[in-house]
């Protein structure tokens, strides 16, 4: 899949495209069933941030950065199962350190109130995130993608005001 990714921007090099133009070339109509790492790169650049890093983890992962300076991530989830080829679900997530202000209440909190984002506090590898999970079973439409991208990215700032109080 990295070699995949890697040929992906190699050809987009080579024809003078990037990922941007590549992405405002997708209708947003168009149906996803399932994704790769060029496909999550397209979301990213489509919604106008800086595609950070190919591969940062061993699922097909892009990351991501907006223009204000916030690191993202986009795991693929479910890949390659059964029949079909690609990932059948993108992990959206932001994460961040944790210190002595994150409590259990706190991550609780989050939950509850900003319910369209999952929080999760890891204390034993110091890390507190924040996930949006997109489930592509049946498809989504490219726009519908997009528009989850902004979603968590439009709601981390409120949840993680829960599991860091000031």
């Amino acid at each position: 899949m990295k070699t995949l990714a890697f040929a992906t921007l190699a050809a987009f090099a080579l024809f003078g495209i990037t990922p941007a133009m590549a992405a405002d070339n997708i209708p947003a109509g168009r149906i996803y069933a399932s994704v790769n790492e060029a496909d999550m790169a397209a979301i990213i650049s489509a919604e106008g941030h800086v595609i950070d890093e190919m591969h940062p983890f061993e699922n097909p992962s892009v990351r991501g950065k907006t223009t204000d300076g916030l690191v993202f991530v986009l795991i693929g989830t479910a890949c390659d199962v059964g029949t079909i080829k690609g990932c059948q679900g993108i992990m959206m997530q932001v994460r961040y350190d944790s210190d002595d202000t994150v409590t259990t209440e706190g991550t609780n909190a989050s939950n509850l109130n900003e319910a369209a984002l999952s929080a999760w506090w890891d204390k034993e590898g110091k890390t507190v995130g924040f996930t949006r999970y997109v489930i592509l079973d049946d498809g989504v439409t490219f726009m519908n993608l997009r528009k989850n991208l902004s979603a968590m990215l439009d709601i981390v700032d409120n949840a993680q005001g829960y599991v860091f109080p000031e």
